[in-house]
């Protein structure tokens, strides 16, 4: 529980154990036998089982968002991300869920020592039947696939502007170096001629071009691209 990754995946890992501990033996009521819990008994089993499932996908989608934001928003989600947060968040998850869920409690009986929905209610039934389909399943579905297209385009974009500032700059200063070995050349080589031209030189680039500067060990300035870069890799690894 140090981290927000370690909240969610031990949400979404009770939501998924929830079924196996309070469903399961409700399912003995489909057997052809008599058992000591009735029309509550299905009830129950209705409401843990969506339930449990509704947890589980909207801990998935929280989850999603998380990551999305750490890819896309790094700067941002480095003060939000915070266990603190997880855990309202898990919270929220859990009443949206069981609120949910509460309408199958109600339009669940037994017949015949089978658990069915109660036909008298048949036209609410379905509207809640289709609503559930479009909140926890199109829906998350829908925002999942997007966020890890956004996510994908946002890493190639930044992989591959990285690497065009590199090349051009690198380009840049070669292309400079040799157009200032041929006017040397051309005009002869005169020490205090030279000294000036490499002064007017340096201080020309650091007025004007102030991200192509190098440092001595050759390394380029900080853009506003690395730091987002650098930003992304920190909030990646928080989340972890």
């Amino acid at each position: 529980m140090k981290t927000v990754t370690n909240c969610y995946l031990l949400n979404l890992a009770i939501s998924d154990i929830l079924p196996l501990i309070v469903s399961l033996p409700f399912e003995i009521s489909f057997l052809p036998i008599e058992v000591p819990w009735g029309h509550l008994g299905c009830q129950i089993r209705a409401l843990f089982a969506e339930t449990s499932t509704n947890a589980s996908i909207l801990t998935i989608s929280a989850f999603t968002i998380e990551r999305y934001l750490a890819v896309c928003g790094p700067f941002r989600i480095s003060s939000l991300s915070t266990i603190q947060r997880a855990i309202k968040v898990q919270l929220l998850i859990w009443f949206i869920a069981i609120l949910s869920s509460t309408p199958y409690f109600y339009f669940t009986k037994k017949i015949d020592q089978q658990c069915f929905f109660d036909g008298n209610f048949q036209i609410f039934v379905t509207i809640c039947l289709h609503i559930s389909a479009t909140c926890f399943f199109l829906l998350p579905a829908f925002i999942l696939f997007l966020l890890y297209a956004l996510m994908a385009r946002r890493l190639y974009n930044v992989g591959l502007l990285h690497e065009v500032h590199y090349f051009a700059t690198r380009t840049t200063d070669l292309n400079s170096l040799s157009l200032n070995a041929k006017q040397n050349r051309s005009i002869g080589y005169r020490p205090e001629q030279q000294r000036f031209q490499s002064v007017h030189h340096s201080l020309s680039r650091a007025l004007t071009f102030p991200r192509q500067m190098t440092f001595h060990n050759g390394n380029y300035p900080p853009s506003r691209l690395l730091l987002h870069i650098q930003a992304m890799k920190k909030s990646a690894f928080k989340m972890l």
